[in-house]
């Protein structure tokens, strides 16, 4: 079974801990969730890609924290999100410098869309050859967390997505609502931008 630890978007989570409240707190606190993800997942199984990589965890590590350190759950989370986005967003930042990358996002900026969309419930979608507008209604790994009893877990998934999305050339990024944060929706804002 995948632990945390070794999962890309959450494994530097650990180091954040240390900082924050030292080696044997954070010790403590990241075996609670790694026992507490393993919990989760022996309780359903048959879950999606997403929760197994992004909401599980997410709730695990919230959970975690909050057993911990009470008062710090969702301000060490969300601080993680942001840190973990603005890492992303330098490796985003990367790949779209690439010659032609930024036109090619652009020209198949339909099929990227349904596809990042994919699972989510979605109203407004505009797609143009300079702009990619929805509005996600329904977003299924904070739904897993509200069924998981965690719904603020996943702020923290929130955050890094603010950070990165600025991350690729070509696209001026805007979202100034969440759903995960007690929105109607997330709204997703996608300009084309010189480059």
């Amino acid at each position: 079974m995948k632990t945390i630890k070794k999962m890309f978007a959450f494994k530097e989570f650990y180091k954040e801990l240390i900082e924050k409240y030292g080696l044997d707190k954070a010790n403590e606190i990241w075996n609670f969730a790694e026992e507490e993800y393993c919990r989760i997942r022996q309780a359903q199984p048959n879950a999606d890609s997403a929760s197994l990589q992004f909401a599980f965890p997410a709730v695990a590590l919230y959970r975690a924290v909050e057993k911990y350190s009470p008062n710090d759950a969702l301000t060490v989370t969300r601080d993680y999100g942001k840190k973990a986005g603005l890492k992303f967003k330098g490796i985003f930042k990367k790949i779209t410098s690439i010659p032609g990358v930024p036109a090619f996002m652009w020209r198949h900026m339909d099929k990227i869309s349904a596809k990042m969309s994919d699972g989510y419930d979605i109203c407004n979608l505009q797609v143009t050859q300079d702009k990619c507008f929805m509005d996600v209604i329904r977003c299924p790994l904070y739904d897993k967390a509200v069924e998981l009893g965690t719904p603020e877990a996943v702020q923290m998934i929130c955050c890094m997505d603010k950070e990165y999305m600025t991350g690729f050339r070509g696209i001026d990024y805007e979202r100034t609502k969440s759903v995960a944060e007690g929105d109607d929706c997330c709204d997703y804002r996608l300009r084309r931008a010189s480059w």
